[in-house]
């Protein structure tokens, strides 16, 4: 059961990365103010990634075992 969990999260994983990548290709290809885009691009990759890390690390400090025993065999 563990493995069905963690292949639904990388499928989030993927759609978050791929969505990511998505963004910041319109950030640099279509931005009409090239000084404010220098400027939010890092933040913008900066806070991105460290969502992506403080959700991987909340993820894997789940006990899934634990939880997923109390959920469907109580």
């Amino acid at each position: 059961m563990f493995y069905l969990i963690l292949a639904l999260y990388g499928i989030i994983i993927l759609t978050f990365i791929l969505m990511f990548s998505f963004i910041i290709y319109h950030f640099v290809r279509y931005s009409t103010n090239v000084s404010l885009n220098k400027i939010l691009l890092p933040i913008f990759i900066l806070v991105s990634i460290l969502l992506l890390f403080s959700n991987i690390f909340l993820f894997f400090s789940v006990n899934w075992t634990a939880l997923l025993s109390k959920l469907f065999f109580n």
